[in-house]
């Protein structure tokens, strides 16, 4: 892949980064908008995620994690990458990371040129990972049309109410079915 390519990951990318070092952010920020993203800093934490942005960028300390889990939380079930910024030299906060589960961890103090290359390696993994989800739906939608002769619509319809009924995500529901039926 060349750097071009590489560099276009972030074109268009709305970035939000949480960080008390206000002016260090400021520049890498500005760096990031000549690079074609669109990044904001703010600090303290919210109380409220913000949920219209690509990927977060957020430092962590032990003693935000009241504030932090919460944020977390709703980052992972609006499926928005999280890179944590974190003391790598301090073992206190391995359990919070652990119980964070962000999508990728870096150093705390700000490496601009090791944090775009976490950010386009966490987009690009993020991308796969989505690709891979739909093209997984599209093989389990095939499965049931050739197997019991449904249109595209109602095998969707049926994964769709299989994965309700058995309280389980379409991509768990599209596996079972190519396991299931593929055999």
């Amino acid at each position: 892949m060349t750097e071009q390519s590489l560099m276009a990951t972030l074109a268009g990318v709305r970035l939000h980064l949480f960080h008390p070092d206000a002016q260090s952010v400021r520049a890498f920020c500005a760096s990031l908008t000549q690079l074609g993203c669109q990044a904001q800093h703010s600090w303290p934490l919210p109380t409220l995620a913000p949920d219209d942005v690509h990927l977060v960028i957020v430092a962590v300390e032990p003693h935000f994690q009241q504030a932090i889990l919460p944020l977390m939380r709703a980052w992972r079930q609006a499926n928005i990458p999280v890179i944590a910024l974190a003391d790598c030299h301090n073992a206190r906060l391995f359990p919070l990371l652990i119980e964070l589960q962000p999508s990728a961890i870096a150093e705390r103090t700000l490496n601009p040129f090791a944090l775009i290359v976490q950010m386009i390696g966490t987009l690009q993994a993020v991308r796969r990972q989505v690709k891979g989800k739909s093209e997984r739906l599209t093989q389990a939608k095939g499965i049931l049309m050739r197997e019991y002769g449904l249109d595209e619509s109602g095998a969707y319809r049926f994964m769709r109410s299989e994965a309700m009924n058995t309280r389980s995500s379409m991509e768990y529901t599209a596996e079972r079915v190519i396991n299931s039926l593929q055999k």
